[in-house]
């Protein structure tokens, strides 16, 4: 260790082992922890220092002397880090104080038949909502890892790889994916994330807000209608998982098109059984002189938070929604009333809400009344449906039967559990195979586009 390092680190060593201290003199004291005295300090020598079986002493003996527990909790954070260890293994600690999500670090890397999977649901998903008479935009966000990997501990990821195993699809044409916009626009120095969060930036996600406007209108994207609201301190949610809670300066922008007002209201969803969604809420947004007419749904995951301040004024009407799977009962309504639907995901998510969850048979289940039905009937427990192979688009609808309160259905690799709030699910017919049923369920064989 260099002798600033070892230093510096002495130095904070001794700041942690003396707050006990500068705590008794003023005459606080512990009170017994879980009916057991206060942990001691444990013997400390220059050698066992950084010896790893001191962090787990030292933090508990920090936990029972301090008697703030917050500070406890942060105490033994900085313990933790200044000892070399990982308070979190949620969070990668990169270089020049970057933190990153470690979850999408551990993305598995998509093979040529995941690439080619990925392609068949979003092409899927599109001919599912264009043949309902709607647009369908699905956006995907690239990860922090993805753009800024320059301050990772080690390159050895998935991230880049897979960014240009989809960023180099010429197709489907709903596919909007803005990885080389970002490098651009980090190249041209745009605080484009969050040091300490996983998250974009308002400047950030403004990339996305413009490739969406410009895939819908051509030319209607303004850099101008971008104006600075103030500099806040932003939580960095990534610190709350270290337990170091902190925060980093950050300008919050928005966009205020000329001659336009805009009108903002929440409402609270409702499930099938008409009972209130305590989940998420829709945020309606008009506006008058927009650029884009007609009723607009944007569902998306965390990271359409910082997006919507950019997005939401070029729409005429438009529903906000923290939700990425439409077959839900509570959105049933806002998905028959949208005349355009954006999809907005995380790239790390892709497995999980596109290719496993299937979209293009969530949206089936959405719109299941708008579809030509070709055969329908009841299975109770133990009974099957024997389903051919087939190349069209078709998908069966199960829901569950009127007086039930659940039943679960499995085909092939999916397994979906029903219930009041939420009683219907899509499948894909594909390659075929075998449907098995717990509880009585309607079904009915719907094709796509006839």
């Amino acid at each position: 260790m260099k002798r600033i390092e070892a230093k510096v680190l002495a130095a904070i060593f001794v700041a942690l082992i003396s707050i006990p201290a500068v705590v008794f003199v003023i005459g606080m004291r512990p009170e017994p922890n879980q009916n057991r005295p206060p942990t001691p300090l444990p013997e400390i020598t220059v050698a066992g220092i950084m010896d790893r079986e001191l962090t787990p002493q030292l933090d508990q003996y920090l936990e029972d002397s301090l008697i703030i527990t917050p500070g406890a909790v942060a105490a033994e954070a900085w313990t933790d880090v200044a000892l070399g260890d990982n308070p979190n293994e949620e969070v990668t600690i990169g270089t020049n104080g970057w933190l990153y999500y470690t979850f999408s670090l551990s993305r598995p890397c998509l093979a040529s038949e995941d690439v080619a999977t990925f392609v068949d649901v979003v092409e899927r998903a599109t001919r599912v909502v264009e043949a309902t008479g709607r647009e369908l935009i699905l956006a995907i966000a690239p990860d922090k890892g993805t753009i800024i990997p320059d301050y990772l501990p080690d390159d050895d990821t998935c991230l880049a790889e897979n960014a240009d195993a989809l960023n180099g699809l010429a197709g489907p044409d709903s596919l909007l994916t803005v990885w080389d916009e970002m490098r651009t626009a980090r190249a041209n120095e745009r605080p484009i994330y969050f040091r300490l969060d996983t998250h974009w930036t308002n400047e950030g996600a403004g990339v996305m807000a413009k490739a969406i406007v410009e895939r819908l209108v051509a030319g209607g994207w303004s850099d101008d209608a971008i104006r600075e609201i103030a500099t806040v301190d932003h939580d960095g949610d990534l610190t709350a998982l270290l337990g170091l809670p902190s925060t980093e300066e950050a300008i919050e922008l928005e966009t205020s098109l000329p001659d336009s007002e805009q009108t903002r209201e929440t409402r609270p969803l409702l499930t099938a059984a008409a009972v209130e969604y305590d989940k998420v809420v829709a945020v309606d947004f008009t506006a008058t002189n927009p650029v884009i007419g007609g009723a607009t749904l944007v569902m998306h995951d965390s990271y359409g938070w910082a997006l919507t301040p950019m997005l939401s004024p070029y729409f005429e009407r438009a529903a906000f929604i923290a939700e990425t799977d439409p077959s839900g009962g509570h959105m049933w309504d806002d998905v028959a009333a949208a005349e355009t639907i954006i999809h907005v995901s995380v790239q790390r998510s892709l497995h999980e809400i596109i290719l496993d969850k299937d979209l293009a048979a969530s949206f089936v289940a959405a719109f299941a009344d708008e579809f030509t039905m070709t055969e329908q009937g009841t299975k109770e427990t133990g009974e099957r449906l024997e389903l051919a192979a087939t190349d069209a688009d078709i998908y069966v609808v199960v829901e569950m039967s009127a007086g039930a309160e659940s039943a679960e259905v499995a085909y092939n690799d999916a397994t979906l559990k029903l219930n009041r709030d939420s009683p219907r699910a899509a499948y894909y017919v594909g390659p075929g195979g075998t449907m098995f049923f717990a509880g009585e369920v309607d079904y009915r064989i719907v094709s796509v586009g006839e």
